[in-house]
C-alpha cells in the first residue's frame, strides 16, 4: 500500500509538471509568479498575468503596440501629430520614457516610477566571441538598476529576416499568442510574395536606389546597415558605398557624390526633404528626380521604412517592392495588405480614401495604387 501511494504521488507530480509545461506553451500562466527563460537563456521570475510593460527600445515597443497596446505604459519618444494621425485616441497620450538605443540614454528612475510588471530589453544576437558575456554584463547591470522589476532580453528585433522568434516570445509573455501568430503569418506572407519575384530579377536589371536621410537628403545608409535593409530585401541595389557612421547611422555624403551615383529611385523618411526636392535645381539632374521616382515613407503611427528598425517595417516590404518594381508587382494588392495590417496590428480601420491618401502622399501615382 505504501508503494501504491508513492507511485500515485509520482504520477500526480509528473502530471502537474506536464500541465505547467502546457500552460507555458499556450500562454496561460497561472496567477502569481512564473519563471520564464528569456531570449539569451536567462531565467527570470515575472508576475502573472502581465498587465503593464515597458521596453528600453522603440524596436520592441512597436511590437508591444501591435500585440497588446492596452498593456503598454509608454513610448520611447514623443510621438508627433503626424504619427498620431492613424492611432486610436486612447494611445495618443501615452508618455515618453526614453530608453537605451542609438545614442540615447535612459533613466532608470523614470522606468521604475511607471510601475511596470516587467521591462523588455532589446539586445543584438551575439556574432563575435566574447559578445555573449558583454550582453550578459549589460543585462545584469540593468537588472540591478531596475531592482525588483524583471528585465527580459529580446533579440533580433531589428532584422526583418529574424523578427518571428521575437514576436513569438513577446506573444507568449504578454498572453497574446494568437495575435503573435497572426503577425508572423502576415510577415511570412509578404516576405514570400516579394522574394518570389525578387529572386527572378537579374543582378544587372536591379534598380539603383539612394536612401536620403536628413532635411537636406545628404545623409544615408550603406547596404550593410539595418536602416536601409528593405532596399536590398526588395531587390534594389543600394548605391551608397560608404562607411556606417557609429551606431546610429546617418553617414554624411555630398551632393556631388549623389549625382555621381545617379540613383533611379530615392526613398526618404524626411517630409521636409521630400517636399522640397522637386523644386531644388541642385537635384534636378538626378534620374530619380527627372522621372518623378522619389518616395516618402508613410509616417503614421510608425514609419514603414526605417527608424525604428522594427516590426513596423513589415508593411514596408510590399510598399518598397511596389515603388521599386511597379510592373513586376502590379498584381500585388498593396491596398488590401495595408487595410489588413492596420486593422489587425495598428488597431485602426482605414477607409479606402485614407489608404489612397497614405499611398499618394508617399509618392505613388494612381496607376501604382489602383493597379493592385
Amino acid at each position: 500500500m505504501k508503494n501504491y501511494f508513492i507511485l500515485m504521488a509520482a504520477v500526480v507530480l509528473i502530471a502537474a509538471a506536464g500541465f505547467g509545461t502546457y500552460l507555458t506553451e499556450h500562454n496561460s500562466f497561472s496567477e502569481g509568479n512564473t519563471t520564464v527563460t528569456d531570449m539569451v537563456n536567462r531565467t527570470v521570475t515575472i508576475p502573472s498575468p502581465v498587465t503593464k510593460v515597458l521596453s528600453t527600445s522603440p524596436t520592441i515597443t512597436v511590437s508591444l503596440y501591435m500585440l497588446a497596446p492596452e498593456k503598454l505604459l509608454a513610448f520611447n519618444y514623443e510621438t508627433t501629430a503626424e504619427e498620431q494621425k492613424y492611432m486610436p485616441d486612447k494611445y495618443k497620450n501615452l508618455p515618453s520614457v526614453g530608453g537605451w538605443y542609438g545614442s540615447q540614454s535612459g533613466n532608470y528612475e523614470e522606468f521604475i516610477a511607471m510601475n511596470p510588471d516587467l521591462i523588455f530589453d532589446s539586445v543584438s544576437p551575439a556574432n563575435t566571441p566574447g559578445q555573449e558575456l558583454a550582453t550578459l554584463d549589460t543585462l545584469n547591470l540593468r537588472q540591478k538598476q531596475f531592482g525588483t522589476v524583471p528585465d527580459l532580453a529580446v533579440t533580433d528585433s531589428n532584422n526583418i529576416t529574424l523578427f518571428n522568434p521575437s514576436i513569438e516570445f513577446l506573444g507568449k509573455i504578454l498572453g497574446a499568442g494568437e495575435k503573435a501568430s497572426k503577425l508572423t503569418s502576415f510577415n511570412d506572407k509578404v516576405q514570400k510574395q516579394v522574394k518570389d519575384v525578387v529572386n527572378t530579377i537579374p543582378e544587372n536589371e536591379k534598380v539603383k536606389v539612394y536612401y536620403a536621410e536628413g532635411s537636406a537628403g545628404l545623409e544615408t545608409e550603406p547596404s550593410n546597415s539595418a536602416h536601409g535593409q528593405l532596399i536590398n530585401f526588395c531587390g534594389g541595389t543600394n548605391v551608397a558605398d560608404v562607411i556606417i557612421h557609429g551606431g546610429s547611422g546617418k553617414t554624411q555624403v555630398s551632393l556631388e557624390q549623389v549625382l555621381k551615383w545617379n540613383p533611379e529611385v530615392i526613398i526618404t523618411t524626411e517630409p521636409t526633404f521630400y517636399q522640397s526636392i522637386y523644386q531644388d535645381p541642385n537635384w534636378a539632374g538626378v534620374t530619380a528626380v527627372k522621372n518623378k521616382r522619389v518616395y516618402l515613407s508613410p509616417q503614421s503611427p510608425f514609419k514603414w521604412f526605417d527608424r525604428p528598425t522594427g516590426t513596423n517595417m513589415i508593411i514596408g516590404i510590399p510598399w518598397v517592392a511596389k515603388v521599386l518594381y511597379p510592373d513586376k508587382f502590379k498584381d500585388l494588392n498593396l491596398n488590401g495588405l495595408v487595410k489588413e495590417f492596420y486593422s489587425d496590428f495598428y488597431h485602426y480601420d482605414l477607409s479606402d480614401d485614407e489608404i489612397n491618401n497614405i499611398l499618394e502622399e508617399s509618392g505613388m501615382n494612381s496607376t501604382m495604387i489602383n493597379g493592385g
